[in-house]
């Protein structure tokens, strides 16, 4: 089987005291995520969090204090993490505080009734 695999960044300036989705994978697809870059643009310390809701809401950081002008970052040097289609990736910064955050992911088309673990 030839599968194309398309490679994505989104970007987002983030909503305070919100759970911004950054993606969500799109029907027929899989999506391979390679990083997830969160950056503190403020101007003091404030808290972050980011989840996985596949159905569920499966929190990977908690809230995390991020000092003004530095960041998390998840992935890279051959980390991944595998979503299926209708996932997506959630951050909710703390009320006032400034966050920005890139993902950048893999889509390759998928039949999601080929593999099931439930």
């Amino acid at each position: 089987m030839n599968t194309q695999v398309t490679k994505y960044s989104v970007g987002k300036n983030l909503t305070a005291d919100v759970a911004n989705t950054l993606f969500t994978v799109p029907l027929g697809y899989r999506a391979i995520v390679t990083l997830l870059f969160i950056a503190n643009a403020g101007g003091s310390t404030e808290g972050v969090e980011a989840s996985w809701v596949n159905g569920t809401t499966i929190t990977f950081q908690g809230n995390k204090s991020v000092s003004a002008g530095e960041a998390l970052e998840f992935g890279g040097d051959g980390k991944w993490m595998a979503m299926r289609e209708g996932d997506s990736i959630v951050v909710t910064p703390d009320a006032g505080s400034t966050f920005t955050a890139i993902v950048s992911f893999e889509l390759e088309r998928h039949n999601p009734a080929a593999v099931s673990f439930t």
